[in-house]
Formats: C-alpha cells, structure tokens, sequence
C-alpha cells in the first residue's frame, strides 16, 4: 500500500502542450486555420468594412474629383493602396479568394460527418442515449411486442413517417424521421456564397464598368474604364440615332430615351430604343440610359424672305454667330426668351450692313410677319430651336453574373430550407417486461424549432397510444 508521499502525480507540463502545438504538421496547421471560425468572423468583418469604405468614397472618378476632396497626401495614400478602384484591388479579391476558401473548406471538413448521419442514422436507443435526448415518454401495455409494435406501426405511418423496424437484444425498435435534407440547408448556403463569390471574382477579373456620352448622330466604340486608367475598343460601335426627353411643368425630367443602333462591319446589326431599366445587350455587353445633356450649344431656324414675299431660304445660327445673306449683309442670334412680354419665344437677333450701323430687334415665334414692319429688303422670322443633346450610357460586362445568379438562388433555397425545414425523428422502443407486459419507451429529436416540435411530440403519442380494440388500455407509467 502506498503512502500518501508515495502517491506520484502526473501532470503534463503546459510548455509541453504548446510543444506539441507546434509539432502538428504544416499542412494539419494551415487546414486548421483555413477551417477556423474566427477566420470566417474576420473575413467577414473585413469584407464588411471595404463594402462600407466603396460606398462612401466613389469608385472609378476622375483623379481630378479627388484632389478637389483630398489633401495630396490623403489623395496619394488612398491611390496608392487602390481605395478609390477598390473592387478591382489585388487585397479585396485576396479577401473573396480567402473567404471563398475558408467556406469550402469548413465544408469540406464537416459534410462527411452529416452524410453519414443520413445515410446511416441510429435506429435503435438505449438508457445512454434517453438522457442525451429531452423529449421521452414511458407506459406499459398488455399483450405481445410484435402486436403492438405492428400497431405503432401503423400508427406512426399515418401520423408521422413510415419507421424502420429493428430487432435487437429481444426489444423492437421503430424509427421514424421528416426533414432529413434539411440537415444540408447550410450547406446549400455555403456553396451558394462560395459561388456568388466566385461570380463576383469572374466578373471583377474579366469584366469592366464604363460610361460614355454619344451626342446625336454619333456613334462610340472607345471607353474609358476605372477613372480613365483602362482603355477598352468594343468589337464594335454604338451610334446614337435619337434622343429626347419629357419633363414636367416646372422643367424637371419625366422620361428620357435613346434610339441606339449597333453598327458592326459598317452594317447595322441591331437597334432598340433603350429606357431607365430597360438596357440594351449586344455580345454579353449592357448598355444602360443612364443621364444626358447638351451637347454643344444650341442651334436656330430663322426663315428669310424677300420684301416681296419670296422665300430666300432657313438660316442656321449658332449662338452670337454670324450667318451671311449675300447682298444684303450679316444676321446673329444673341438672346433667347420662352416667353417674351407674354408674347411667346422670342428671339433677338442683330444685322449688320456694310457701312450702316447694326440693327437689334426682337424676332417673335408666334407672328412670324411681325419683322415686315422694319420695311426692309428682307425679312426674317423665328422657327424654332434646337438643342443638340448627347445620351449618357453606362456600359458595363460582367461575365459572373449568371455564376452570381446561380449562387443567389441556391443560397436563398439553402436559407429558407435551414429556416424553415427540420430534421424531425421520433423512436419507439418496445421490450419485454414483467408479468407479460410491454415496457414502451417514446423519444424525439429535431434540430431546430423545438418547441414546435414538442406539440407536434406528444400529439403524435397521444393518437399512436390509442389501443384500436379499446382493450387493455393503461395510464403511463
């Protein structure tokens, strides 16, 4: 017999554990800390806070705009480490790559463990496994097992899920379960963010966003994309063949669309009147209306006619513009009124003769005759004008987003099935007991929503405890 100062207590030296930690293999460290969750918290919040630093500080804008914000060093600390390009910066995509990573291999790591439980689920329980489980019941019943374990049966097919029936040590074992699949809900979320990323990565690496102004009767095939540091040729040009606009009473724009063709080897090979939301797509290319303005100033129709009556032809003018009328001398637009001392648009206008001192006066759109009465050789009257616009296209190629799509649609079917679906199992066990009896022991388990699946528990044993031949019926034990 040993003596208390005998007694050897063996302890494991912490240094001796940290020895071992550093022992472990390279690879077993690396696929420990790729399958970390602290890992996935810090991708996590690191993603979260570049999404936060891309919407606040505009992506894409010419350096110009920036210095107007930043001081030079600001301005050459945030370039210098791509923040004002940030979605195409070598650190966002290694965070999508790292985080992309970490998700397939927890995945990796943990699907075997739930295929097996799947594929092979315990069909019989015994008092270990009662005490792990919180939902059990217990009675007793006069009769023999395989009677009452063909009525269970019965019972559990019509109230629940047809069971699997197991002998085993002279008990009978009926298992029963709903929701399996649901146990791959959070995978199916996994993969579904693991794929959106990959989109987004496809889409950042190999796709491009740009803008371009196509005034009207032009066409474009050059962009600039990301600030004007990438320059891109379509295979291809976009001519702008028409563009207006409607607007409200107080001159705000109501709707604004563009008649666009795409001309490919000098022909035209497609054309569509595009709207805010409705694109047009040539060659994985989207072409959205996106803004408009003017492009170069304003030009006017002014009529001449001779004193006699006489058209003389339609003057052109640009603003402050001299146009000339051979024999007769110079005509200028200076000023425009859309409502000129209530008398309508207006337009004034100077001429100019040789040796004679220049004439101003004002041209009336309304009562095109109303210059006659200066009594001159000719006479001028105002059509109309016409302002030049360009439309504002944003351009943009994203090879990803069907990939995106993809990974939308499965990480939303993997939400609402982790949400909403249970893996529900009920156990009944049946065995021998004393004075001919059945010992009938009832157990339930589901992996989410318990509480619902409690009421749903003792429902189920309320109707399979019903003795069909209303004999030999027994309170719980």
């Amino acid at each position: 017999m040993e003596t208390a100062s005998e007694v050897r207590t063996d302890r494991v030296p912490a240094s001796a554990t940290i020895d071992r930690k550093q022992t472990k293999p390279v690879a077993t460290r690396i696929w420990n800390f790729l399958i970390s969750i602290k890992l996935a918290i810090w991708m996590i919040i690191l993603l979260a806070v570049t999404s936060i630093l891309g919407t606040v500080i505009q992506q894409n804008q010419p350096p110009e705009k920036y210095r107007q914000v930043y001081e030079d060093w600001a301005y050459n600390l945030m370039n210098r480490i791509n923040l004002f390009d940030m979605y195409h910066s070598w650190w966002f995509l290694l965070l999508l790559c790292l985080f992309t990573l970490n998700l397939t291999c927890c995945t990796i790591d943990r699907l075997p463990r739930v295929i097996r439980t799947v594929r092979k689920p315990r069909l019989t329980i015994d008092a270990a496994m009662e005490k792990t489980l919180s939902l059990t019941e217990r009675w007793k019943h006069k009769g023999d097992i395989p009677q009452w374990a063909e009525t269970y049966r019965s019972a559990l097919s019509g109230s629940f899920a047809a069971p699997k029936v197991t002998e085993a040590d002279g008990s009978v074992h009926l298992y029963a379960e709903k929701g399996v699949y649901s146990r791959f809900g959070a995978y199916a979320t996994h993969a579904g963010i693991v794929i959106v990323f990959i989109g987004a990565i496809i889409g950042n690496v190999f796709g491009f966003k740009s803008y371009v102004n196509i005034p009207e009767g032009k066409e474009a095939s050059h962009l600039d994309a990301r600030g004007g540091k990438e320059h891109i040729d379509l295979p291809f040009s976009v001519r702008n063949n028409k563009f207006w606009v409607e607007t409200y009473p107080n001159g705000q724009p109501k709707e604004y669309s563009s008649d666009l063709s795409v001309i490919e080897n000098g022909r035209e090979v497609l054309r569509k009147t595009i709207e805010v939301n409705d694109p047009l797509v040539y060659k994985g290319i989207w072409f959205y209306q996106s803004s408009y303005g003017q492009a170069g100033p304003p030009i006017v129709q002014v009529s001449v006619k001779k004193a006699s009556g006489e058209d003389a032809g339609i003057l052109s003018l640009a603003p402050n513009k001299k146009r000339e009328i051979p024999g007769y001398g110079t005509v200028s637009a200076v000023n425009f009124e859309p409502n000129f001392q209530g008398f309508g648009p207006a337009l004034q206008v100077i001429v100019e003769k040789p040796n004679k001192v220049p004439q101003q006066f004002w041209l009336l759109q309304r009562f095109p005759d109303s210059d006659r009465q200066r009594g001159d050789a000719f006479t001028l009257g105002f059509l109309n004008i016409k302002e030049n616009f360009y439309t504002g296209l944003q351009v943009a190629k994203d090879p990803g987003v069907n990939v995106v799509w993809l990974g939308c649609l499965l990480l939303t079917a993997g939400m609402m099935i982790s949400f909403f679906v249970s893996h529900r199992r009920i156990w009944i066990r049946l065995s021998p007991g004393p004075h001919g009896k059945v010992e009938v022991t009832a157990a339930g388990s589901a992996n989410r929503n318990r509480p619902v699946f409690e009421k749903i528990f003792f429902a189920i044993l309320a109707k399979i405890r019903k003795d069909p031949s209303k004999t030999n019926k027994e309170n719980p034990a």
